[in-house]
């Protein structure tokens, strides 16, 4: 599935990635989440994770699931600018469903905020969660991350309960949020 998004400063293809892209989207998910976090965290604790997190084999293994499926961001010259990863199945304490499916990533260049590509992705994700029969819609977001938080509310999530991560040695605290899937 491709679709497309216009923005005032040029367009974008969100494509499904395949097994081929794990190269692709470790280094993908690797950049921005140190983007999105390492000024706010300890560089130790940041390589810990990222190594670990987003490295081949990882990637590759949610490409290989049944129960993953993963989004990339491409702009007009196929350079990826953002992803999402979602999973069917997976939930945390506050997630009230039957067939609950998790958004594990959402990540889109910082260049790229506020221009409507994170909204394609989620409208996406949603579609996609839909298809899989799944009733509800959760993802964790680090209790520090306010214009995440303002995102995910825009887009009908709620904060249903908390739940801890794991950066490194810094446990952190993470909001629970959820929506309902028509």
């Amino acid at each position: 599935m491709t679709k497309s998004a216009q923005s005032p400063r040029d367009t974008v293809t969100i494509r499904q990635a395949t097994e081929a892209d794990a190269t692709l989207l470790s280094r993908l998910a690797a950049r921005l989440f140190e983007e999105t976090f390492g000024p706010l965290n300890d560089p130790a604790d940041m390589h810990a994770y990222v190594s670990h997190a987003f490295s081949i084999e990882a990637e590759r293994a949610a490409l290989r699931d049944a129960d993953c499926a993963v989004w990339i961001v491409e702009d007009t010259t196929s350079s990826a600018m953002g992803y999402a990863m979602l999973r069917r199945g997976s939930t945390a304490s506050g997630v009230v469903a039957k067939r609950p499916a998790e958004l594990q990533r959402i990540y889109v260049d910082r260049g790229l905020h506020g221009l409507g590509v994170g909204d394609a992705l989620m409208r996406t994700c949603a579609e996609h969660a839909t298809g899989w029969q799944c009733d509800v819609l959760w993802l964790g977001v680090w209790e520090h991350n306010p214009r995440a938080i303002a995102f995910y509310q825009k887009a009908g999530f709620r904060v249903v309960g908390r739940q801890s991560f794991q950066l490194g040695s810094d446990l952190q605290r993470d909001f629970v949020m959820a929506r309902p899937l028509d």
